[in-house]
């Protein structure tokens, strides 16, 4: 009795896993040959006689394999079958100038489509000018659970991922690490380090094997002197991560989803405040809330004498304006900044169409603001009592 023919690409992975490199070159060949479109396999090919120190056609394979990933309009993968080239001969930088005009070719038959929709950075370059970014990229692989970088280090390049995905982590003031969102193939991180300090504003954590390319500050600064949109892209991406890092340790939203705070983010709308200028004051009507983004916002209310008394300053990060709008009364207290600051500003009319369609928006906001009522009122009688001494003395 005949047994069933395994195919050939079972053989090659099975032979794979016993190491037999040889036997294992023999059947990924035969199942190329019969698919050559599959260039995960023709890439296994390709590793194999590097392996088997066939470099010439090794080389010659992962060429193959890098211009059908261009040709397809995979710029990513494409540039990470060629890294490996360029690993084995540094020397073939013609090998960047191929993948550039076959490419900008097929950028230009398929002007229509978003080849790329989330690498704008390579998106409007001209074949010489995406050439010499190729020149310049650096790539790495990381293993699955691996630290790519971590909060506070130095660092200011772009990375982008090729392969894989990432968890993105910061941390919080409570001291523990919290997930912020996860990004796959073709995101990029390390906005925050070239636009502010020159350091990661969070951790990176490889979740499955990953690769990324690495473009450093510099070559981003000649790009974007070349191309200014580059950079305008870049700071709309800076902007909608910093509101959602806010949103995603903010005590009210960071129960929500990513998907669900990306809808939140979309109803405040950024104000700068000078220094020393009341955002509101006692008595006011509640229209809004807020979220401090940048800078410092002092709170303080005034007793039956009308002394004040400081309730708090918040930083970045902080709400502050919720209870006149969750209970729909006046404002409690006064708000005013100790410096230039930028907040973030949500309408009572927004406030309530969120709580509506978050339900649990509502019972995590009741829980803040009887929390804050409760310090108020504790603050309040104690500024009195302080005042009761102060008239014994």
């Amino acid at each position: 009795m005949n047994k069933e023919r395994i195919p050939y690409k079972e053989e090659a992975l099975s032979s794979l896993s016993r190491r037999e490199w040889k036997r294992a070159l023999q059947s990924f060949q035969k199942h190329c040959d019969q698919e050559p479109t599959d260039l995960r396999s023709r890439l296994k090919m390709a590793e194999l006689l590097e392996r088997l120190e066939k470099k010439k056609e090794a080389i010659e394979q992962y060429r193959e394999v890098a211009e059908s990933y261009a040709r397809d309009g995979f710029l990513l993968q494409a540039i990470s079958v060629n890294k490996m080239i360029l690993r084995m001969d540094p020397f073939e930088k013609e090998a960047n100038a191929r993948l550039a005009q076959l490419y900008t070719e097929k950028s230009r038959e398929s002007k229509h489509l978003r080849l790329l929709p989330h690498i704008p950075l390579f998106s409007d370059l001209s074949e010489q000018e995406l050439r010499s970014m190729l020149d310049r990229v650096q790539s790495k692989t990381f293993p699955k659970d691996t630290f790519i970088c971590r909060e506070g280090e130095a660092g200011d390049s772009l990375v982008i991922i090729c392969r894989g995905e990432v968890g993105i982590y910061k941390q919080c003031p409570e001291g523990d690490e919290r997930w912020i969102r996860s990004i796959r193939e073709g995101d990029c991180f390390g906005e925050f380090g070239f636009f502010l300090d020159r350091k990661r504003h969070a951790s990176v954590k490889s979740q499955v094997e990953c690769e990324t390319i690495e473009i450093t500050r510099d070559e981003l600064e000649g790009i974007i002197k070349i191309h200014p949109r580059v950079q305008e892209v870049l700071e709309d991406l800076f902007k909608k991560r910093v509101l959602d890092n806010l949103l995603a340790l903010s005590p009210l939203f960071s129960p929500l989803s990513l998907a669900d705070r990306e809808e939140v983010s979309k109803r405040f709308r950024v104000l700068s405040v000078p220094e020393a200028t009341f955002v509101f004051k006692g008595g006011d009507p509640s229209h809004c809330l807020y979220l401090i983004k940048s800078g410092e916002v002092e709170i303080f209310t005034q007793d039956r004498r009308g002394k004040r008394v400081i309730l708090g300053k918040l930083g970045s990060g902080h709400l502050f304006g919720e209870i006149g709008v969750l209970l729909n009364t006046p404002r409690m207290a006064f708000a005013k900044t100790t410096q230039a600051t930028e907040l973030l500003e949500l309408s009572k009319e927004d406030f309530d169409d969120l709580l509506q369609k978050f339900p649990r928006l509502q019972s995590v906001a009741k829980e803040i603001s009887s929390k804050r009522l409760v310090r108020m009122k504790e603050a309040i009688s104690q500024g009195l009592v302080e005042r009761a001494k102060e008239s014994m003395v």
